[in-house]
């Protein structure tokens, strides 16, 4: 961000990235049938992958017109937008754990615009499966042809292929020749940690506690002032909306569609905007930690449109380490969204009931990240609700908190001004060997221009 930039136009994913449709329909087109065992090798699985029949063999999700203009190959093509939609494909007959190659071309109409090919590995049932979605962006102005293998995860039995379009900047974005054929050379599923500039400082020993009784500490903490979630989307993450109170409570404000008031947000590279809308508040550890259990005594900011969240981070342009609470899950304040990251393309997320987390009481957020072996525990209120054991991180991270707006996939914000609170935070390291520690290119200044609050921004107590 900031690094989130890198995807989050929160992409996040069924999450992440903004694919709320898919998360929430299961589609009937009837997928081509291949009976187990014989699927043929180096065949293209997709039928009219290039769109030459028009929209024939796919369901059509929306905001999706065949074109013969702007064209990879063939006549045709698919365009998509301008709002948010796509088209999707069901293919019977892949079990777990084959290996396939999906590949396509796609390009951006416009900058600022997306286009995505994906594929998620469901079961039976037409269930997505954690750890089953794969997918691949096309974001240049000219066509680019890419390809991606993976291994389908246990329980599969059938893969959609889905092409798609996030709202984004309200533009087009093209697609054209998909395909997934089996077999293929996979990529590193957990590639190298590279350093990219400095090693971060190591983190003070022991146990790290803080329940803000001496108000933000900078010895501690950075407050972040960075945009991140694509172009206009928001007006970042801002010092003037965190606080904290006498008695140790800390208080992010998010201001929605309604806001009015004297805030300004700013753009990604730190202007000023017109207004205050869809600003949050972070509020970021000063140094890295690895495995450990991570802990947030907090209540979230009880709208949509506005994502509560607590995650680790860490992104050196090669690979996205990160772990991610957030809510609300599938735009619902009574779900919550759990995901593990190692590269942008991939993740493993899952969404839960939560209902008790809009009672107005105090909730405890808490995951287990181990490195060795990988696998990361989720609990709410000490009960376990997920546990993650593909694309765990290793590379020790900072620790966010904080209150964003991402496009659409949490909700439309319609609300002038919430908050969310912490309690405390606890980090208790695990000092595992699969904890990797590495630079990312920060250089640990603060104030104008680092993405950071000067100290003259931080809050005193009140």
């Amino acid at each position: 961000m900031n690094q989130k930039t890198k995807r989050r136009f929160r992409v996040v994913v069924s999450a992440l990235l903004g694919l709320s449709m898919l998360s929430a329909l299961i589609y009937s087109v009837p997928a081509p049938s291949l009976a187990a065992g014989t699927l043929p090798a180096d065949t293209n699985l997709v039928k009219n992958g290039g769109f030459e029949q028009g929209k024939a063999d796919w369901e059509d999700w929306g905001a999706a017109t065949v074109v013969t203009t702007d064209v990879q190959s063939g006549t045709k093509a698919l365009k998509l937008g301008p709002t948010e939609g796509g088209m999707g494909q069901k293919i019977d007959g892949i079990g777990e754990n084959t290996i396939v190659t999906l590949s396509g071309s796609g390009k951006a109409g416009t900058p600022g615009e997306k286009a995505w090919i994906g594929a998620d590995c469901l079961d039976a049932s037409d269930k997505k499966l954690a750890g089953g979605k794969f997918m691949m962006s096309f974001e240049s102005a000219a066509y680019e042809q890419k390809s991606l293998s993976f291994r389908t995860v246990p329980g599969t039995r059938k893969v959609q292929v889905y092409v798609y379009k996030n709202p984004d900047n309200g533009k087009f974005a093209y697609v054209d020749d998909v395909a997934l054929k089996i077999g293929g050379s996979l990529p590193d599923e957990d590639p190298p940690v590279k350093s990219v500039g400095p090693l971060p400082p190591p983190h003070p020993p022991g146990v790290f506690f803080d329940d803000f009784k001496n108000g933000i500490d900078p010895e501690k903490w950075l407050i972040a002032k960075q945009q991140w979630g694509g172009q206009d989307v928001n007006g970042g993450v801002l010092p003037v909306n965190v606080a904290v109170t006498r008695d140790g409570i800390v208080e992010l404000t998010g201001n929605g569609d309604l806001y009015s008031g004297p805030v300004r947000g700013i753009n990604r590279d730190g202007s000023t905007r017109a207004d205050g809308k869809r600003t949050g508040a972070s509020i970021v550890t000063k140094y890295a930690y690895a495995s450990g259990s991570y802990e947030v005594k907090a209540k979230i900011l009880p709208k949509l449109g506005a994502v509560s969240a607590f995650w680790t981070f860490f992104n050196n342009g090669e690979v996205n380490h990160e772990i991610d609470f957030e809510a609300p899950g599938d735009k619902s304040l009574r779900k919550i969204m759990t995901t593990t990251w190692v590269v942008e393309a991939r993740n493993t997320s899952q969404v839960t009931d939560f209902p008790e987390q809009i009672d107005g009481n105090w909730h405890v957020y808490r995951f287990d990240w181990h490195t060795d072996p990988k696998r990361v525990d989720f609990y709410v209120d000490n009960k376990l609700i997920h546990t993650s054991y593909t694309n765990v991180p290793r590379a020790a991270s900072k620790f966010w908190l904080g209150v964003w707006f991402p496009k659409e996939w949490a909700g439309v914000p319609n609300f002038a001004t919430d908050k969310m609170y912490i309690d405390w935070v606890k980090i208790t390291p695990f000092l595992e060997k699969g904890d990797v520690r590495a630079g990312n290119g920060e250089t640990g200044e603060i104030g104008p221009g680092t993405g950071w609050a000067g100290l003259n921004e931080y809050p005193a107590p009140r």
